[in-house]
């Protein structure tokens, strides 16, 4: 029940399906935000379920949510060992900050989610 309250609250936004976007998010908040990455093959179902919750994904973060999914993919290709891949995914997730920040906000207005704390570098904060 608290789920389907939780997804009225996200309701009305612009494009996108907002409601069941937030729905997914509560639905999935554990698999996102502490996923089980034992083994280099854990990362691909939390990046599918990444992608098709960003499917979801109303206007207003669209944009953050598919910058997040892109650096988890290039993190994805990391070589361990390789400096430069290895430095191509810092680059990639330190790139991503500020749409994580914005994404966490978002979740918390929209759909009373949170997802953090959402470490940052430089302060993203209004």
């Amino acid at each position: 029940m608290a789920l389907a309250s939780v997804a009225v609250a996200c309701g009305g936004d612009d494009a996108g399906n907002a409601e069941r976007f937030c729905g997914e998010i509560v639905a999935h908040k554990d698999e996102l935000t502490n996923p089980d990455l034992q083994f280099s093959d854990d990362i691909g179902p939390v990046l599918d379920l990444s992608r098709s919750i960003g499917e979801l994904a109303p206007l207003s973060i669209e944009k953050e949510w598919n910058e997040l999914v892109a650096a988890y993919e290039t993190a994805d290709t990391i070589v361990v060992g390789d400096a430069e891949s290895e430095q191509i995914a810092v680059t990639a997730i330190l790139s991503a900050e500020a749409s994580a920040a914005k994404v966490d906000a978002w979740l918390k207005a929209n759909c009373a989610v949170d997802i953090g704390p959402v470490a940052t570098l430089v302060p993203h904060g209004p």
